[in-house]
């Protein structure tokens, strides 16, 4: 482990948190620009939070049998929150009660943090997992640059510590899987990360079950273990646990099941009535709006233009088909993971652009030998004269640079980085127009 020795490991490390830093201090939660909405943080979710603390200092854990309340502080109502598990509003009701201070700034410090440990287990863990150095350094390098850590990091909501637990436990998971000794301490690590993430999201429920079936799989060639199964009962503990807590709102099982039932209608589409885009979804209206979302919103959130990061994809597992079928099978596990939540909650996945965090892991895989492969191609076509792929390749790196300049040095560094407001705070994305 020396990525930590060299000095560009520091030079970005410094880099990150000045914008980050720059971030926190000079856009506020209750901004009306962009800074904090959509692809650059989840404001709204954050003055939910904001309203769940102030509440719980007037009135208490209990009153609401422990679930969020949001417009407490916005538009002064008591609205109730029962669709979504309450950690994150735990923790900022926590550090209200002990600070003192319930705004989504001062609440934003904890993660702002927290993400420090989490930009060092993204190195640590890609470090250690895959055998090319210079390709880890440049996985880790092009996470904790892009939008998906730099936007988030002091995101009070779920996005921060999701991915902190969510990074730690599929380090530690890895490690115990590839140890020769089994230690109690670690399964009892990885049930309490995986609680915590249930507690703080739906979507790790399914994530977490697929990369500990998965990874299983690769090392141990079989599904069914005692660890196996004590891990797949903790989501199912904590679901229980959650919808205890409705049941003690709603004072019974009958209407606590109306009111889930409800709220996953909504997030599927279901019909009109429960749709979040006001009509009934099909399976044709996944396909059309795919290319918008998942793909046309990826590149933004990971730096490099969409369609150039599915070319990485490509060249990574044909580098691992024929060199190490190990790590093809870590990269097809961690693939079908990320994709997971569309599958669960497909209208969910399409409508937030937070859920594309599911994809990090797998690109922090794939990502450093799909460049170091394209750096191959490259230079083969030069010198072997090959000018029809020598000038594709070429025309991919034009395009790269310039898209990377567009929207991430201009928008995440620049407009809602160091130079905010400086560079205005108008709503005009120039992402809309160019994200492929």
């Amino acid at each position: 482990m020396n990525f930590y020795k060299k000095s560009y490991f520091w030079i970005i490390f410094a880099f990150c948190y000045a914008i980050i830093v720059a971030r926190h201090e000079k856009i506020p939660f209750h901004d009306e620009g962009n800074g904090r909405s959509w692809y650059y943080g989840d404001k709204a979710s954050a003055l939910n939070v904001e309203s769940a603390a102030k509440y719980y200092i007037d009135s208490g854990f209990s009153k609401n049998a422990g679930l969020p309340v949001y417009q407490y502080t916005t538009l002064n109502q008591d609205y109730v929150y029962t669709h979504y598990p309450p950690l994150a509003e735990w923790i900022g009701g926590g550090l209200a009660y002990i600070t003192g201070h319930w705004d989504a700034y001062s609440l934003a410090f904890l993660p702002m943090i927290l993400s420090v440990i989490l930009f060092f287990i993204i190195f640590i863990f890609l470090n250690e997992i895959l055998p090319n150095r210079n390709a880890s350094f440049l996985s880790a390098s092009i996470l904790v640059l892009s939008n998906y850590f730099l936007c988030w990091a002091d995101d009070i909501h779920q996005h921060l510590y999701i991915e902190l637990f969510k990074w730690l436990y599929v380090y530690i998971y890895w490690k115990y899987l590839t140890s020769n000794s089994r230690k109690v301490i670690s399964l009892i690590a990885l049930a309490l990360l995986y609680f915590g993430m249930c507690l703080l999201s739906f979507e790790p429920y399914v994530y977490i079950f697929i990369v500990n079936i998965g990874l299983a799989l690769v090392y141990r060639k079989k599904i069914f273990s005692i660890d196996l199964i004590l891990l797949t009962c903790v989501p199912i503990a904590a679901f229980t646990f959650r919808m205890y807590l409705n049941c003690l709102y709603f004072g019974g099982i009958e209407a606590m099941f109306k009111d889930i039932s409800s709220a996953f209608g909504e997030r599927i589409g279901a019909d009109k009535t429960h749709s979040e885009i006001g009509r009934t979804m099909g399976i044709f209206d996944y396909l059309l709006l795919l290319p918008k979302t998942r793909i046309q919103r990826l590149g933004h959130f990971f730096i490099f233009p969409s369609l150039v990061l599915i070319y990485f994809y490509c060249l990574a597992f044909i580098h691992f088909y024929q060199s190490n079928r190990l790590l093809f099978k870590i990269a097809i596990v961690f693939f079908i993971a990320s994709l997971s939540w569309c599958f669960i909650m497909p209208q969910h996945a399409l409508v937030h652009l937070f859920t594309l965090r599911h994809n990090a892991i797998f690109l922090g895989i794939i990502l450093g030998y799909g460049i170091l492969e394209f750096r191959k191609k490259i230079q083969t076509a030069y010198v072997e004269k090959k000018y029809f792929s020598f000038g594709f390749h070429s025309i991919l790196v034009l395009y790269s640079f310039m898209y990377i300049f567009v929207n991430t040095v201009y928008l995440v560094y620049l407009q809602y980085g160091l130079l905010y407001p400086h560079l205005g705070i108008d709503k005009y994305e120039i992402i809309n127009h160019f994200l492929f």
